[in-house]
């Protein structure tokens, strides 16, 4: 097994590259307005605040604050459902198409120059290492639950 100052030295270094703030620049949807303006260009159609918040798996308040924001940017329109005046239609504009577009672009520049760089193969067997290492997690995060539910159940009798 893993000695602790081996685990916590490799997790030092991992952290030092700051691999959220890298992976942002490469990662389409996990940014807010991105994902939003990606839902409404791959749904071809007018949504609601509801769906928005069900793909983003956030509450309807978080998307609320969001689109308020596209809205002021220009990147969307939103308009009372007129047949159930609580819902909130969205509608993407040109101008978030273009904003979308325009983060596409710069995805795929860095991206294509990742690639470039070290190759599709070793790409795909670093995704597939990242893969494993998240099954590991999960397994471990499952475990962790049940020995708690478990703890909880023993208390509780």
């Amino acid at each position: 097994m893993a000695k602790d100052q081996e685990v916590l030295a490799l997790l030092q270094d991992f952290n030092s590259i700051k691999p959220l703030a890298f992976l942002q620049h490469i990662d389409m949807t996990s940014m807010g307005i991105g994902n939003v303006l990606g839902f409404l260009i791959s749904s071809g159609r007018e949504v609601t605040a509801g769906e928005i918040s069900e793909y983003m798996n956030v509450s309807t308040a978080r998307v609320a604050v969001l689109l308020k924001k596209m809205s002021e940017k220009g990147l969307i329109t939103r308009r009372s459902d007129p047949k159930d005046k609580r819902k909130v239609m969205v509608t993407i504009t040109p101008l978030g198409i273009s904003a979308f577009e325009e983060k596409r672009k710069e995805i795929l520049l860095y991206a294509g120059a990742v690639v470039d760089h070290f190759g599709i193969e070793k790409l795909q067997d670093f995704i597939e290492s990242c893969r494993q290492i998240r099954a590991v997690v999960d397994r471990v995060e499952k475990e962790q639950n049940t020995k708690a539910a478990w703890r909880k159940g023993e208390q509780d009798s």
